[in-house]
């Protein structure tokens, strides 16, 4: 259950907090939030509107993990807050807030939809962050969303929202692009992302670490994020298949690897190489893995959350396709902890960093640590 404003207020930090500060918005299934928690951030206050995803955050808290303690969740509609509701809900006062983090919903900017932009209600919630921003005054933001966004209007939206980010100059304000799989997730994802800073310089572009090139490590593979798994329906979490009739088994049966099914226009996943991009679904549902690179199957929701690098540990609350879409949406939680450690560097100055693999054994994801 997510706990009452009266619970809300009572709720303490069981664990010496981290030496940053953090308010969430737009947390979803909690990539943005566990990545940054795990980079030493403190998470003080997450908000959803989708009450199973903040149950998801709610019951992950409880789960030992000393980096992730209890902190508030507020599940509403980003519109009915205030940065006021928000600062009281997490006991702050603004000073104390160190970043803003969030990524709006992307599905009204993305290019496998209708591309409403501004004028779909979810456009409008990228000017919600804006508003909340504002009133907070952070060190510093992060905000998230789709590649999308930056071609919409021949790039007018990404630029009007750069403007209103910099507030006149207050804040210093940089959007990059970022591959997902360059820096070791292995899922093809491209994403932009707009930090600001109004204490120093905004972050300079994250170095790729992998890809084909000289000098980088080789990219990670489906058949890492996948290895040492049990068969679906055992004891880990939200690992059931779907059940698939013979017809639609066969057909998966002969896609060689990369292929793409006609019917459910998925693909079947190389095990060599990094997974197709997670599929989201609409409103109306839809939401699926990929076909499995050696078994005639979709993905279940656990082995998509494992090319999405979340751990083990953390479960999702909801059917299979309230699952898909908190996976999909998410920022893969190892980039986002990457991330995290990049603001930490160039906006607080901080040196004293862990590597890109101790924040992967942190999380959890043995299946992608080195030796």
């Amino acid at each position: 259950m997510i706990p009452s404003a009266q619970q809300r207020k009572t709720i303490k930090h069981r664990t010496k907090p981290a030496n940053l500060s953090a308010v969430a918005l737009f947390s979803g299934g909690g990539g943005l939030d566990l990545g940054f928690a795990a980079a030493g951030f403190n998470i003080r206050v997450s908000t959803d509107i989708d009450r199973i995803s903040c149950e998801t955050l709610f019951n992950n808290m409880h789960r030992g993990k000393r980096f992730y303690p209890p902190h508030p969740i507020i599940a509403e509609d980003i519109r009915k807050l205030t940065a006021k509701s928000i600062l009281a809900a997490g006991d702050l006062r603004k000073e104390e807030v160190d970043v803003v983090i969030g990524g709006p919903p992307c599905q009204t900017f993305s290019v496998s939809g209708h591309r409403r932009g501004l004028n779909d209600p979810r456009g409008d919630l990228i000017f919600e962050f804006l508003r909340v921003v504002r009133g907070i005054r952070p060190k510093a933001f992060v905000f998230e969303n789709v590649q999308g966004l930056a071609t919409l209007n021949d790039g007018d939206v990404l630029r009007r929202l750069e403007r209103r980010l910099s507030m006149s100059g207050a804040y210093q304000v940089k959007s990059h692009f970022y591959e997902m799989a360059w820096y070791g997730i292995p899922q093809w994802r491209r994403r932009v992302f707009i930090a600001g800073s109004r204490v120093g310089d905004a972050p300079p572009f994250m170095p790729e670490t992998h890809g084909p090139d000289g000098g980088l490590k080789p990219l990670r593979t489906v058949e890492e994020a996948l290895s040492a798994m049990p068969a679906p329906g055992h004891d880990l979490a939200n690992h059931r298949s779907r059940s698939h009739g013979d017809r639609v088994s066969k057909r998966y049966h002969r896609l060689k690897h990369g292929m793409r099914d006609p019917y459910t226009r998925i693909n079947r996943l190389n095990p060599q190489m990094p997974s197709y991009t997670i599929v989201v679904g609409s409103d109306s549902g839809g939401g699926k893995g990929h076909v499995h690179p050696h078994e005639p199957r979709e993905v279940t929701p656990r082995e998509s959350a494992r090319l999405q690098t979340f751990p083990d540990w953390w479960e999702f609350t909801g059917n299979v396709r309230h699952m898909i879409r908190q996976v999909g949406n998410a920022v893969p939680p190892l980039f986002a902890a990457q991330y995290a450690k990049h603001i930490r560097r160039h906006v607080f100055g901080h040196r004293r960093l862990p590597s890109d693999n101790r924040l992967a054994q942190k999380i959890g994801l043995d299946f992608l640590t080195d030796d």
